[in-house]
């Protein structure tokens, strides 16, 4: 059967519209969600004050085999959902101020977490690599991610560097299935689960490219790097509003490698900087401290 892409806001969409039985089906579902995950169909059916075919009725109607079905997607969604879920019941409170050290507080803790997990001689390696790959391929999906692979981009052209970013799933197959010995696949991942991700670090890989994963342990694609570089950002206090925090640890990993390689390239790195500074001042002119190329 064809299932609802979420279960949640489809009941929440169809219930006014539904018979009196069903409706109070709806509602009870709606009521306590999570509740409902761990009800048998028959105290859930006395507890809407219905038959047990009508429970089973509205479990189809909702896309899904039966009631053991619909708790199951019922409990996914709601997993997935909670936080947004909550949101609509309960406004976060806070003014500027106070979301302001939040924000700052929840972005040093994940900085200090992210630095306490970084190894000298994984990132030593993983400069390496870059820093004598004959191109370099950055990939990432989704949100921070896909902007860390461009970052990281941006950060190596300026070394004379031969790299190239994407975020398409589609082309990253591509660019996998061009690799050759001597490349570099530098891949970013908060979950290390996006198939697109684990498919081009295995197709590189197989080509004899070297794959470098910046990726939680033990998932998906860290499985199939050839360097990890492991990166574990704990997600408590986790709220719909407030963007992952793993990014704050991604970012450090790129300005540690993204260093670490314009040293290892010198004295041509230094020249392409000059030359591009030299350059950038027709546009804007002499500047104090500026970051070169931005």
């Amino acid at each position: 059967m064809n299932r609802p892409a979420n279960l949640i806001e489809t009941i929440e969409h169809i219930a006014p519209s539904l018979k009196k039985a069903e409706r109070r089906v709806a509602d009870l579902v709606l009521q306590d969600i999570e509740g409902t995950t761990r009800s048998s169909i028959k105290s859930f059916a006395a507890q809407a004050e219905v038959s047990e075919p009508t429970v089973m009725r509205f479990a189809r109607r909702m896309g899904c085999d039966g009631f053991s079905d619909f708790k199951m997607r019922l409990a996914q969604d709601y997993a997935v959902g909670r936080m947004y879920i909550e949101a609509e019941r309960r406004v976060q409170e806070g003014d500027a101020g106070t979301t302001a050290q939040r924000v700052y507080q929840s972005g040093m803790n994940a900085l200090s977490t992210a630095f306490g997990s970084l190894q000298e001689q994984t990132l030593s390696d993983a400069a390496t690599i870059l820093a004598n790959a004959r191109q370099i391929v950055c990939l990432g999906v989704g949100g921070s991610s896909a902007i860390m692979a461009q970052e990281m981009e941006n950060r190596l052209f300026r070394f004379g560097l031969s790299v190239t970013a994407s975020a398409d799933p589609y082309k990253q197959q591509m660019l996998a299935a061009i690799a050759d010995k001597g490349d570099a696949f530098l891949i970013f991942s908060v979950t290390g689960k996006p198939q697109s991700l684990v498919d081009a670090a295995r197709t590189a890989a197989g080509r004899g490219a070297a794959v470098i994963a910046v990726t939680l342990p033990a998932s998906p694609l860290a499985q199939r790097a050839s360097l990890l570089v492991p990166l574990a950002i704990p997600g408590d206090e986790v709220h719909f509003n407030f963007p992952n925090r793993t990014r704050y640890g991604q970012l450090l990993v790129i300005d540690c490698l993204s260093a670490l390689v314009g040293a290892m390239k010198q004295p041509v790195s230094a020249r392409k900087l000059h030359r591009i500074r030299t350059t950038l001042l027709a546009l804007h002119g002499h500047t104090e401290a500026q970051p070169i190329g931005d």
